[in-house]
């Protein structure tokens, strides 16, 4: 795709430490997520820009909860500073998505809850009619400057971020971010949109984090992730599926009644998130059932067994 111009163009150096050893697992995975974001964030498609951008951000601010857990408290405070900048600006972007989700969510409905397709198109009409103009330009719009202003901010930072975790501290922050993954998971409930809304925070981070040791037994490690990825997609519905409630009991009533297609697309809300709800469940149950002592040594065993064959 084309681009919009070089201005978002900021380097990361080298992440290769001065002594000349090899770059760590997280200065590589941090190189590849800044590189993701800032290509997105100079292409012309309005639409592909958002989206890259937005996914770029959420695998750098994954991998920077991990460089959080450094000894250094200088570093520690950087990388926590950089997520929670990261992390704001980003949310600038989520206007662009939510027509989108909103869309998706309603199809959801229909293929997975029997909405039908007269109510879904009714809803889709009334909804839309309600949605706040379009940010004028490009995608990221009014937001480049800033977006712009932070990855050049955040490559000087990368590099040192990058060298603060070896294997095994990273093993460490692994676990630990496994661990506060799976006590959520144990802890939601089920009918609380926000609980659940968090747990889904925890899991997209464990996701992109579990990428850093898919090389080490790619057959198993990269079926985790994709299955984390699953666990990603069902609680992301059922967000979407919230925030399109939200929206549905916020239409105003008239004569004393809401709109005819409110009823029966509420309906179909609340049955279709009580099954992502069990599911997700369910499937949490499975990707988080060892406790993390075991869950750190195993990956400090695939860490070990590809050292050692080199």
């Amino acid at each position: 795709m084309e681009k919009v111009s070089d201005s978002a163009a900021a380097t990361v150096d080298s992440p290769a430490p001065a002594d000349g050893t090899p770059p760590t697992r997280l200065a590589l995975a941090l190189e590849d997520a800044f590189t993701e974001a800032r290509d997105a964030l100079a292409l012309s498609d309005p639409e592909a820009a958002v989206h890259g951008v937005r996914k770029g951000f959420k695998r750098l601010r994954a991998l920077l909860r991990l460089a959080e857990a450094a000894r250094a408290r200088t570093v520690s405070q950087r990388a926590r500073a950089a997520r929670r900048a990261l992390a704001e600006t980003a949310r600038h972007l989520a206007q662009a998505r939510d027509a989108a989700a909103r869309e998706d969510a309603l199809d959801d409905l229909v293929a997975k809850a029997g909405l039908a397709k007269a109510t879904r198109r009714a809803a889709g009409r009334a909804l839309a009619s309600t949605d706040a103009p379009a940010p004028q330009g490009d995608g990221v719009g009014v937001h480049r400057a800033a977006l712009e202003a932070e990855m050049a901010a955040l490559a000087e930072a990368l590099p040192r971020l990058g060298a603060a975790l070896g294997d095994d501290a990273l093993c460490t922050a692994l676990a630990r971010s496994y661990a506060k993954a799976r006590r959520a998971g144990r802890a939601v409930d089920p009918a609380d949109d926000d609980s659940l809304h968090e747990l889904r925070k925890d899991v997209i981070a464990q996701r992109y984090q579990m990428e850093l040791v898919i090389a080490d037994w790619p057959a198993l490690g990269q079926f985790w992730v994709d299955e984390l990825q699953r666990l990603r997609d069902k609680l992301g519905k059922h967000h979407d599926l919230a925030v399109l409630r939200t929206l549905a009991e916020a239409q105003p009533a008239r004569a004393g009644r809401r709109p005819a297609w409110c009823a029966p697309l509420l309906a179909a809300i609340a049955a279709r998130q009580g099954k992502l709800a069990h599911s997700a469940q369910l499937l949490h149950a499975r990707l988080f059932a060892e406790k993390p002592k075991a869950f750190r040594r195993r990956l400090s065993a695939y860490m070990s067994a590809v050292s050692e064959r080199k």
